[in-house]
């Protein structure tokens, strides 16, 4: 077990041994048009359909984005309808006093919801402009407490945190779901879950490091929910993360399935999905084991011995090379690229190289080093020497520049970086600093012996056509998926459009889990062949022309074979 875990050590499991798989409830899964999206986004209730059958995962809440956008009691009767053929989906209906007229009163709610069989309410004070705090709202939570239907909205549509604290204390009858929290609000909800069991959470946009292990560990794994927003984003990405968690297997089933049972008062579950086509990577997570294929992680932060607090609005749990090492080992991973996180967020560049430099020094093999320079901060001169000194270490072989240096990394303060990497057969880790790829434009031309990794291009079909242009003009450009998006499909579009050999697998560990990353990949509906490619094999070209240059502890298993 990690260090830094706190509560009760018998919530954990004494080995990762498989196990049953899973019955998944999804919390929240959402459907419906919206304003600015790509074309391949998924929306629609077949997709919906498709993913669920995809994943294994047997049955869902489901929201509708024209509850929100339009006529509330209207649009929650056709959602109703549309939902109607499916006995595994559930509509959650947005719901807002009755005083302006345009929504029943609450003494009529009681037979609507039992005749569209409706067991959770949305509730979106700010984006519908009503006011929770007021006298006209206390008569519908008066009934929802009173009925103890389960109440799912985002933080903000409360207004603060401080408000979300005030409602869990005048309504603490009331059930409340909070999703798309992020992990820069860990400071905000700990507190909060800690003290009020009414509150429960979700993971789809809160992916903290080790977050399952970390609320279990303290006794709260009552309120810990599997929600995905699907199709939007990936089913898979977040079964995942309850799969693989590091919890006993009775508090996997609670988090998969069993707390929204409980939450929604059902007394019979749908069927059990099981998609009996899956590939042995999918079979593997399903039953809590790592894929069977080797997996090597392009974007991997590390912080230094001890550290989880890392300044800002970031909290990082076991993300010092300890923690990371153990956890990464667990699920799988053979090695991976490690950059620091103080040298590039933190804007000591020199530090954070050293931090970099001891995580590689605790490894336990496989793992080689991306360094930073900040030409902002250092003349020309000292960069100069700087790189000298840090690439004297065999086991940097990557540049990571950064947005915050405030320089475009096709200006002439970054030329004496890219010579050296140019010549020494280095790869770079890119996190643009444009709205464009004007940076990878210009430097994969001008240094054709660079492989240029463009970073996050998982965010959204705008960043990853982006970067589909640039893989097809250059072939040293490659695409790192991650981001906390997570998007639905994304990781299948750019291999159909640039193709498998391109696409690179990516966490953001520990800012991010690596689980959910992991299973996006996973999950995704790609022949086998591909999937193993992305995890691992497209990792190994992009560092082959390094390989003589690292030393043997740095080489990942599979490639010493």
């Amino acid at each position: 077990m990690a260090a830094g875990y706190s509560g009760s050590g018998s919530l954990f499991p004494d080995s990762s041994s498989p196990g049953e798989t899973l019955y998944f409830f999804d919390a929240y899964t959402k459907i419906g048009p919206d304003k600015v999206i790509h074309p391949a986004n998924r929306w629609k209730l077949e997709a919906l359909l498709k993913e669920m059958d995809y994943c294994s995962v047997s049955a869902a809440l489901v929201a509708y984005t024209l509850s929100a956008n339009y006529d509330l009691h209207h649009s929650n009767l056709e959602l109703s309808r549309m939902l109607a053929p499916y006995p595994n989906l559930f509509p959650i209906w947005n719901v807002m006093p009755h005083a302006g007229g345009e929504y029943p009163a609450p003494g009529t709610l009681t037979q609507l919801v039992k005749e569209n069989n409706v067991r959770a309410f949305s509730i979106m004070p700010v984006s519908n402009s009503w006011d929770w705090k007021s006298y006209a709202s206390k008569e519908l939570f008066d009934w929802i407490a009173s009925n103890r239907m389960l109440v799912i909205t985002q933080a903000s549509e409360l207004g603060s945190w401080s408000d979300v604290d005030v409602f869990l204390q005048k309504y603490p009858e009331v059930p409340l779901l909070l999703n798309r929290i992020t992990y820069g609000e860990q400071r905000f909800i700990i507190p909060l879950l800690d003290r009020y069991k009414n509150l429960h959470i979700c993971f789809d946009t809160f992916q903290i490091n080790e977050g399952l292990e970390y609320f279990t560990g303290k006794g709260l794994e009552n309120q810990l929910l599997f929600g995905s927003s699907a199709p939007a984003m990936s089913q898979g990405a977040h079964r995942t993360y309850v799969d693989l968690a590091r919890v006993k297997q009775e508090v996997r089933e609670k988090i998969a399935g069993g707390n929204l049972k409980r939450l929604l008062r059902l007394e019979k579950l749908p069927p059990k999905k099981d998609n009996h086509a899956e590939d042995a990577l999918m079979a593997a997570v399903r039953r809590g084991s790592p894929p069977p294929t080797p997996i090597v992680d392009m974007h991997m932060h590390m912080l230094d011995t001890g550290v989880f607090g890392v300044g800002r609005h970031y909290r990082m749990q076991n993300g010092d090379p300890k923690g990371v090492f153990e956890a990464v080992g667990q699920i799988g991973y053979q090695g991976g690229g490690i950059m620091s996180w103080n040298g590039i967020q933190s804007y000591v560049s020199e530090a954070g190289n050293k931090t970099t430099r001891n995580a590689l020094d605790l490894s336990p093999g496989g793992f080689w080093g991306l360094a930073t320079f900040d030409p902002s901060h250092y003349t020309q001169s000292e960069i100069e020497q700087q790189i000298k000194a840090v690439y004297a270490d065999p086991r940097f072989i990557g540049m990571k520049p950064y947005p915050f240096f405030g320089i475009e990394y096709h200006d002439k303060r970054f030329d004496v970086w890219w010579e050296y990497g140019n010549q020494n057969h280095f790869y770079a880790l890119i996190h643009h600093s444009r709205s464009d790829l004007q940076e990878v434009d210009s430097l994969a031309r001008r240094y054709p012996d660079v492989r240029w990794v463009v970073a996050h291009t998982g965010a959204s079909y705008r960043e990853a056509d982006l970067a589909i242009e640039m893989m097809k003009k250059y072939p040293n450009v490659f695409a790192e998926i991650t981001f906390t998006a997570v998007t639905g499909g994304i990781i299948e579009y750019m291999v159909n459009e640039a193709g498998a050999d391109r696409v690179v697998y990516g966490s953001d560990l520990p800012m991010r889990d690596p689980r959910q990353q992991l299973g996006w990949v996973v999950f995704s509906d790609l022949p086998k062949a591909a999937k193993e490619k992305i995890l691992a094999y497209n990792a190994a070209e992009i560092i082959k022309p390094c390989m003589r240059r690292l030393p043997e502890k740095s080489v990942p298993r599979f490639l010493k074979k």
